[in-house]
């Protein structure tokens, strides 16, 4: 219910401006379910992409719509929805817990268990084929059993020590996992997406600054190119805020920057 109030009300705005949202969805060739996934990608992953035929919207609406864009974005991410999606983002970025290496016993106890279930396997196959090939398996159990004799009879003189090592091991593996789950818990705080927000929309206002919207495009080969060689290796996000136009850009980034300093702790 929530999300369709704020449906109807970007609705509204856009009928305001002379179009109705759904004119420009069909036009485009996408829906809100996309704009929403959009939304959770751009704010997710830094991707900032956008359907390809938003270029298709004509100059003068470009600054409208692209406010009418931050407006639902933002209020999508207050919604039950945009939450479900963070927490389950998450998740997935989460660090898993190490996985503590094993005492020497561990191991040994483990090597020997792994053995003795082979040389039980090769055994059971061993009675049930031609007498042809009983020589093979014979062979293969002798081998199997004669390093199990080894394993099972290894120099335990140096296990102390090797323990001692195994102990150091595992403690710094579970400093560096308690050291990671804390950064962790800093960038994505439990049902609180605002910190990811803020990175999303600093990093937004990074890489468009300053776009010279006067730039000249050579054509060369089959594509155009700035003229000027030092644009060409500025971020995919400072190329997009230029092909879209200083109002659109200019109304994005205000609109970013007033956002941002919404987003402080309670």
């Amino acid at each position: 219910m929530k999300t369709q109030k704020l449906l109807a009300g970007l609705a509204i705005l856009l009928i305001t401006l002379g179009a109705g949202i759904q004119d420009y969805l069909t036009e485009m060739k996408t829906t809100m379910k996309h704009v929403e996934g959009y939304v959770q990608d751009n704010m997710g992953y830094g991707n900032f992409v956008y359907p390809s035929a938003c270029a298709r919207i004509p100059d003068a609406h470009r600054a409208a719509i692209v406010r009418a864009a931050w407006e639902f974005a933002r209020s999508f991410t207050t919604t039950a929805a945009f939450a479900s999606w963070y927490n389950e983002f998450r998740d997935q970025r989460k660090p898993g817990a190490p996985t503590p290496t094993p005492s020497m016993a561990e191991s040994r106890a483990e090597q020997i268990a792994s053995m003795k279930k082979q040389i039980a396997e090769t055994e059971k196959n061993a009675s049930s084929a031609p007498a042809s090939q009983q020589g093979l398996f014979n062979d293969i159990l002798t081998a199997l059993k004669s390093s199990l004799k080894e394993v099972e009879g290894a120099d335990k003189s140096k296990d102390a020590e090797m323990e001692q090592m195994i102990v150091q091991m595992n403690a710094a593996a579970k400093k560096e996992y308690a050291d990671k789950l804390a950064e962790f818990e800093r960038e994505y705080p439990k049902g609180d997406p605002r910190p990811l927000i803020r990175r999303r929309l600093e990093a937004f206002l990074e890489k468009t600054k300053g776009v010279d919207f006067g730039a000249k495009l050579v054509k060369k080969e089959k594509i155009m190119v700035f003229a000027n060689a030092e644009y060409e290796n500025k971020p995919g996000e400072w190329k997009l805020a230029f092909r879209a136009g200083k109002e659109a850009t200019e109304t994005s980034r205000t609109f970013a920057n007033d956002w941002l300093k919404s987003l402080v702790s309670p």
